[in-house]
């Protein structure tokens, strides 16, 4: 699992770039807002299209299928639509 970090969304202005770095080496960011998970900063996949970051994004929203269920998908039948 990658390293975590939470970081108020009062201080998001201060340390974005530092925050953007951090997400591009594999830091998973959350940003907190009143001592809630409020948004989340991570590095994206470059060889990934739109339309196939959306269609991920989307299997999110059915019942049952948590975020390293999707992700390990995803890593299994990319290269063989690339």
């Amino acid at each position: 699992m990658t390293p975590y970090v939470e970081v108020p969304l009062e201080r998001l202005k201060d340390t974005l770039d530092t925050l953007l770095v951090a997400a591009r080496d594999g830091s998973r960011i959350v940003i907190m807002h009143e001592g809630e998970p409020y948004a989340q900063i991570k590095a994206v996949n470059p060889m990934m299209s739109e339309k196939a970051h959306q269609a991920l994004e989307s299997l999110a929203t059915f019942p049952g299928i948590e975020h390293p269920t999707y992700e390990s998908w995803w890593a299994a039948v990319k290269p063989v639509h690339e």
